[in-house]
């Protein structure tokens, strides 16, 4: 069972998600205390290690990443939780790390202790957690995208992914060099992280790297060919969005 703790100074938030771990995962979660400030956060973590945090972004005047810069060592998970979906949440998703909109959803929760209980917390993922909290100090994305495998996150640029391609709640990413990483996680979520990279999404079910693009075929909607010979279908409600992303007046 992981030994938990909650970090969050609103106080329905923090009867829901208690409310929710004690209703439905009390056999896999223990909730160890409730922080409310970030004095008691600090000195609490600094002093403990539980297994899990579900950590607020917003603390009082600070934000989740300030208090961990003051932390001797970082060897918890983290499930981050927000009502805000700022320049903050779209990096903590480019980084693959997990998190939760308020009002916590039951199955995302449930989602999110799942993934939780099958991670293990490597020294390369605090790694990287550290990494983000300096980038966000500079109000700026990462460079680099985290990919879930089933070995643990591989990162790599935008302009390594040709294509994304969708499969109910899974997203395959085809990459330059011929691999293709399999992720579980939506399309719709990596539409929302790589839109800002120069991609597009011509279709339900694929979104694609404008770079690229090779060839574009007309037709109803049309398709696209990309450098690496692929055939791409358009949908014809985004042809002439696409057309404008490569004809801006």
């Amino acid at each position: 069972m992981m030994q938990c703790i909650i970090v969050e100074d609103e106080p329905q938030s923090a009867e829901r998600l208690l409310t929710l771990l004690e209703r439905y995962h009390s056999h896999q979660v223990s909730v160890e205390k409730w922080l409310k400030s970030p004095a008691e956060v600090v000195d609490y973590l600094s002093k403990n290690t539980p297994d899990l945090v579900f950590f607020d972004v917003e603390i009082k005047d600070q934000t989740a990443f300030d208090l961990m810069r003051k932390l001797p060592k970082i060897e918890f998970k983290v499930i981050f939780t927000t009502a805000h979906q700022e320049y903050a949440l779209k990096a903590i998703k480019v980084s693959a790390l997990d998190y939760l909109l308020k009002p916590v959803d039951r199955d995302e929760l449930a989602e999110a202790i799942r993934k939780m209980e099958k991670s293990i917390a490597k020294p390369d993922a605090v790694e990287q957690m550290m990494e983000l909290i300096a980038e966000l100090k500079q109000e700026k994305l990462p460079v680099k995208i985290g990919l879930p495998t089933l070995f643990g996150l591989e990162y790599v640029s935008p302009e390594e992914i040709i294509r994304c391609q969708a499969d109910v709640n899974y997203t395959h990413i085809f990459l330059r060099d011929t691999r293709k990483l399999t992720v579980a996680k939506t399309l719709k979520e990596y539409e929302s992280i790589l839109s800002a990279h120069g991609f597009f999404r011509v279709h339900n079910s694929h979104l694609i790297n404008l770079r690229e693009v090779k060839f574009y075929n007309k037709g109803k909607g049309g398709f696209l060919v990309l450098k690496d010979g692929t055939e791409v279908e358009v949908a014809s409600r985004r042809k002439e969005e696409l057309l404008r992303k490569f004809n801006p007046r």
